[in-house]
């Protein structure tokens, strides 16, 4: 679990102006968040900033998957609606198929449930979890 001195660092790190510094935040979070994290990842997931918005994606489909993706495709879709290309979120989400074994069986449940966007990120992603 990250601790408080390091969450609030890599918080403030990620809204830096200077790209080294958040993308190294980036990086740091990636690869010291653990599964306790996922709370405080969720949160990330709402946050006003697009980078952050990712940065969290990134733990959250290596550690969780399947088991957070509706969270995943709605902080996707905000992406989407603000005019951002997403490609950094796009190649999170595709690493939750590769990583995670039940992720097609989660896809299946929520396609018929979803609604617009949320429906055709499901159906996109499900896709991929033929070749993985």
């Amino acid at each position: 679990m990250i601790d408080e001195v390091a969450w609030s660092a890599i918080e403030s790190e990620l809204l830096s102006r200077d790209i080294p510094v958040a993308v190294l935040a980036c990086k740091r979070l990636r690869a010291i968040a653990s599964i306790e994290d996922q709370p405080r990842l969720l949160e990330l997931l709402k946050h006003p900033n697009v980078f952050v918005r990712e940065a969290a994606a990134w733990p959250l489909a290596e550690l969780s998957g399947p088991h957070v993706i509706e969270q995943l495709f709605f902080a996707y879709q905000l992406g989407f609606d603000e005019g951002h290309d997403n490609d950094g979120f796009t190649a999170a989400l595709l690493e939750i198929p590769a990583l995670h074994s039940g992720t097609r069986s989660v896809l299946t449940d929520l396609i018929p449930r979803a609604d617009g966007s949320i429906r055709d990120h499901a159906t996109w992603l499900l896709e991929f979890c033929e070749s993985a």
